[in-house]
């Protein structure tokens, strides 16, 4: 997102990527814009700028698949459905515009929920676009451009401040300079910008996420379980104690369910967390087999998964939003997006621009 909006800004831009297309964390989530899951005060003022910046890119690059879907977080009991009552009253719901819905106007609303919903929580302000197609829309966009240059496979081993600039070295010896330079290590943390993150409130995690066949119909809206409440900050002041416990597999993985139908029909779901290093790298099926538990109880029906994967991405561990490091004032690192990331990286971009105006 930093090359569409450096390059809506006026600037000639050159967009370095050492894989032949990415493939990171910025392609392998849900595409989720999640406004209802953002801590309250600047990290939900942070997202609803991002939200707006999506609907802008959206509106001008409708490959990018943005849609205004919002979102349900479903109650299958009355303990959750009394959770999510609570939920919907919390001080800041009106940004978020939350509200509470029974549960024959959750399946007025969405036909293919199953009997087993008691409500849900409707989020307006959430969206959607499609993770593995956005990059490569606002590329081709972008390309149209003679002040923009994409170099693909293309490995930097060197970077340095140079006359109020920047000059970075590839591995083919050719050196690049510029008045600007943006990097973004995602999680190679031990990489290039090893150096410059040393001592970083950041860490690495580990995620197994799947994609079902054709659902069937067409969601109006992205899904999400009761457990999601308990990982995200905007409900760290909503009771949760009279929920029950996470089932065993659950809280082993540290899952939530979330889901987002793609153009195809099939649903993104997941997904895992995993924390310590070193990672295992084989997919582990137990949680695949508590997602289609749950799946079941949303729909009530079974769905087939069509392929899974897994991901690492880059958190900050401190209160930040995420992590920049301004090596100089044109200079800038920025990782530690993790678990937000294609929520807010359009204002995160923005940020960065504005930060380098004042430096020039």
């Amino acid at each position: 997102m930093h090359a569409f909006f450096a390059h809506r800004e006026g600037m000639e831009v050159i967009h370095i990527e050492r894989s032949a297309t990415p493939d990171g964390a910025s392609v392998r989530n849900f595409g989720l814009i999640w406004v209802s899951g953002r801590a309250p005060g600047a990290e939900l003022t942070f997202a609803l700028r991002a939200r707006e910046l999506w609907q802008e890119v959206g509106s001008l690059i409708p490959e990018t698949g943005f849609r205004g879907n919002g979102s349900l977080t479903l109650a299958r009991n009355e303990s959750e459905r009394a959770t999510l009552l609570r939920a919907a009253e919390l001080p800041d719901a009106h940004l978020r515009q939350f509200d509470f819905l029974k549960p024959d106007e959750a399946r007025k609303l969405e036909p293919s929920l199953g009997p087993e919903i008691a409500g849900a929580l409707r989020c307006k302000r959430d969206a959607t676009v499609e993770p593995n197609l956005v990059l490569e829309a606002v590329r081709r966009y972008l390309m149209k451009s003679p002040r923009y240059s994409w170099r693909p496979l293309t490995d930097i081993t060197e970077f340095y401040s140079e006359n109020s600039g920047a000059v970075v070295v590839t591995a083919l010896g050719e050196q690049i300079s510029s008045d600007f330079l943006l990097l973004s290590p995602g999680s190679d943390h031990d990489g290039l910008c090893a150096p410059s993150l040393k001592d970083a409130p950041l860490r690495r995690v580990r995620l197994q996420m799947a994609e079902t066949e054709n659902l069937g119909v067409v969601l109006k809206h992205s899904l999400a379980d009761i457990d999601s409440l308990r990982y995200y900050p905007a409900f760290a002041n909503c009771d949760l104690s009279n929920l029950p416990e996470q089932s065993e597999i659950a809280a082993k993985y540290h899952m939530q369910l979330l889901v987002a139908q793609r153009k195809n029909g099939g649903l993104t779901i997941g997904d895992t967390h995993e924390y310590e290093e070193p990672f295992e790298q084989r997919l582990r099926e137990e949680p695949y087999d508590h997602l289609r538990l749950i799946l079941h109880s949303v729909f009530g029906r079974e769905l087939k998964l069509a392929r899974k994967w897994d991901g690492v991405y880059s958190q900050v561990t401190d209160s930040r939003i995420y992590f920049r490091k301004e090596v100089t004032s044109r200079i800038h690192i920025v990782t530690g997006m993790g678990g937000r990331g294609n929520t807010i990286s359009p204002a995160v971009a923005e940020e960065t621009i504005s930060l380098w105006r004042r430096a020039s």
